[in-house]
């Protein structure tokens, strides 16, 4: 018999994995139908919906379920899993039900609904702050909202009370709610949530946005649900919301197109759905899934197995391989030059590299104190890739009349000159040798000719994830790489995370967006304190790989917390004794919610608190490996996250802020905010003053960034004098 697993129900899990392994025992039996006599089914007292029930999962777990064994499409649909009393007492106050206006399966929780509706105190203070929601209760109720939510909302005029609602709600009527609340249109949420009015409640859940509350799974979908209940694949890349659906399984897109959207938004699991989907659309797909370094493509790699199962991977070398591949960008570059040269020359890593432009600088001729300030490491790699190999200019008085759009500082006639004696200069140092830059522009000219080509693996669809991160070498290569068509580009980017990439539009590389370009604002990672305070972070334009100015408007979270705190201490000691009773802190509670809920089966099962989800960021390599040693002096596990590092361990994570990319935590101290290290001082003074109006930006996005990796908690610490970044007090 099909099981309809809720969100609410994997929430429960997450917040106890220790079940995990009994819940997959009880679903396999429930949807074996067989013999239910062991999973001790009852009915409340006194419930709301008669269809409810309980069922044990283990002598102190029940699960709450609705069963709808008498139901023209028989199923049972899990609500929630959770202690014996505590599942008995929302049990009863439940009610599955297909909504009258939309057609929307929905599960509410009346006596949450009843206790924020209920009317408030009357209090004598006038009140003269705007309506956040500016509408009717009618239009409410036309949505489909319950007339007694609706009649409240229209009179909220503070965050807080809108926030207590929502989570009172089915997801899609809270969703609702905060898209009206932050200027989204009624006509376009009414399009986002499109009727599809029906009494049946199978048809129901078959609505695109029944389906960010449930999936429904069969039994060949079992290894699935499998992976769903004991794997960590977060619920929100099970339950997509209808615009994150759209995109992910829209049949054809006219060429290609780009999905934008905050930290948090789902924009990864696009872009894995959207390779899932095409490697099953044709028969011999041919389908990239990439991204700007080798890491965070693993990761991708491990959660699109773990969502269509192993075989849609492609193996290399392997006789039956899936059909999409999963890369950084560069590995794509290394094995097209591979495949056309036959050799792939010796990559510089980045560390010799820079050594390779320092002693560049060092052997210029006659330069002047001026051009000292001006003809940096960093100035004339950033030339090199960003305008030379970008443009693929391989004459000096073509590049002396290039242009230099996104480039801060101006050059003249000789300046031009000068710069191209010195790139002379670096390309005879290497010496055989290539930089991650050169690899990359020669397969983007080995594609570039049809008989190179065609020796190279290439792709009917690419998607791209975190595309601002990608340099222009990229894009040239990556527009050849997939013929230009329906389906081909994908591209996946926020641009106010951009710490690598450059400034740089899509069109310069005949990448033809226009048209097909969506957003995503709702953040299913981070809770609404932290998100507020996370985009207060950001200050100035940022434009987005379309050259649109990017915007954070109608950025939302549903997920509610505690306020971030930020610490500043007179010197580092004392910041470092702060922040490791802080992780102490946090270990502690851990600990007391994990003996909260199993008493004494803690100690006879030897469970322990799951401390990866607690890190501790920082600027620079040397302040992780700091931070790491105050905190076992403290008795803390710790495992730093490196390059090359296995993240396998079981303590709290400390990172760079930049290894931090694309992870998530529930609890985050980002450490080490004075004046040095935000923006990094060294790093101002050695790049030319043109520069580094760019180069504060850069450092502003990368705060951005670790701030955005706390769901829960968000501890920012600091000695001395703060960063300019950290708002004002």
């Amino acid at each position: 018999m099909p099981v309809v697993f809720s969100k609410d129900f994997h929430k429960d899990l997450d917040l106890d994995g220790s079940i995990k392994a009994k819940a997959w025992d009880f679903v396999r039996k429930l949807s074996a139908d067989a013999d239910l006599t062991g999973l001790d089914f009852k009915q409340p007292k006194g419930a709301i919906d008669k269809r409810v029930r309980t069922a044990r999962v283990s002598d102190s777990i029940r699960a709450v379920l609705f069963d709808m064994s008498g139901n023209r499409e028989k199923f049972y649909l899990l609500a929630a899993i959770k202690p014996h009393d505590e599942a008995y007492a929302l049990a009863s106050t439940l009610e599955l039900r297909v909504n009258p206006v939309n057609g929307i399966a929905e599960v509410l929780r009346h006596n949450d609904v009843g206790r924020v509706t209920a009317p408030p105190a009357v209090s004598a203070k006038a009140d003269d702050r705007p309506y956040l929601v500016p509408y009717t209760a009618d239009e409410l109720t036309g949505l489909g909202l319950l007339a007694d939510v609706a009649a409240m909302a229209v009179e909220i005029r503070d965050e807080d009370t809108l926030q207590a609602l929502c989570l009172a709600l089915p997801e899609w009527q809270a969703d609702v709610l905060l898209q009206l609340a932050f200027g989204v249109g009624i006509d376009q949420v009414r399009a986002v949530y499109e009727p599809a009015p029906t009494t049946d409640i199978g048809q129901a859940l078959n609505h695109p946005a029944s389906r960010m509350q449930f999936v429904v799974v069969t039994g060949e979908d079992r290894e699935e649900l499998r992976a769903m209940i004991e794997g960590d694949f977060a619920r929100w890349r099970t339950f997509l919301h209808p615009e994150q659906r759209a995109m992910a399984y829209r049949p054809k897109w006219n060429g290609s197109a780009r999905l934008a959207g905050g930290a948090g938004t789902g924009k990864t699991v696009v872009a894995i759905r959207r390779a899932a989907y095409l490697a099953r659309s044709s028969s011999r797909p041919r389908v990239l899934l990439t991204t700007y370094n080798r890491t965070l493509a693993a990761h991708l790699e491990a959660d699109l197995a773990q969502l269509a199962g192993p075989g849609v991977v492609a193996r290399a070398g392997a006789a039956e391989s899936g059909a999409v591949r999963v890369a950084g960008v560069d590995s794509v570059a290394r094995s097209i030059v591979s495949k056309v040269d036959g050799r792939v020359p010796k990559v510089m890593t980045r560390q010799e590299e820079n050594r390779a432009w320092e002693q560049t600088v060092q052997e210029l001729p006659d330069v002047t104190v001026a051009e000292l300030d001006l003809f940096t490491p960093g100035f004339l790699a950033a030339e090199y890739r960003d305008v030379i190999l970008a443009q693929e200019i391989a004459d000096r008085q073509v590049y002396l009349k290039a242009p230099r759009k996104g480039r801060g500082v101006r050059l003249n006639w000789l300046q031009r000159s000068r710069v191209w004696d010195a790139v002379e200069t670096f390309r005879r140092r290497l010496d055989c040798r290539a930089t991650y830059t050169d690899l990359v522009a020669r397969a983007a000219r080995l594609l570039a000719d049809p008989v190179s080509r065609a020796k190279a693996d290439t792709y009917d669809s690419v998607i791209v994830d975190e595309g601002q991160d990608l340099h222009a070498t990229h894009w040239l290569m990556l527009r050849r790489l997939v013929t230009e068509g329906p389906n081909d580009l994908l591209i996946c980017e926020d641009s106010h995370q951009r710490i690598y990439g450059e400034r740089l539009t899509l069109g310069q590389f005949g990448i033809k967006i226009v048209g097909r370009s969506r957003k995503l604002t709702l953040n299913y990672r981070t809770t609404r304190q932290n998100l507020r305070y996370a985009l207060g972070l950001l200050d100035g334009q940022v434009a987005d790989l379309d050259g649109e100015q990017e915007t954070v408007a109608g950025y939302r979270s549903l997920l509610s917390g505690a306020e971030p705190e930020a610490h500043g201490f007179a010197g580092v000691g004392q910041e470092s004794a702060f922040i490791a009773e802080t992780v102490q802190a946090w270990r502690a509670d851990l600990e007391t919610a994990l003996r909260d809920r199993h008493g004494d089966d803690v100690d006879k099962a030897g469970l322990t608190p799951d401390l990866t989800v607690l890190a501790v960021l920082a600027r620079t390599n040397s302040q992780c490996d700091e931070v790491a040693r105050v905190l076992r002096q403290a008795g803390v596990p710790v495992d730093v996250l490196t390059k090359d590092s296995d993240v396998a361990g079981s303590g709290v994570r400390v990172a760079t802020m930049h290894r931090a990319k694309g992870m998530e935590f529930a609890r985050v101290v980002v450490a080490r905010l004075d004046d040095e290290s935000a923006p990094l001082r060294w790093a101002l003074e050695q790049s030319p003053a043109g520069d580094r109006e760019d180069l504060i930006q850069r450092e502003r996005l990368l705060l951005y960034v670790a701030a955005t990796r706390a769901r829960d908690n968000l501890v920012l610490t600091w000695s001395g004098t703060p960063s300019r970044f950290i708002p004002a007090r």
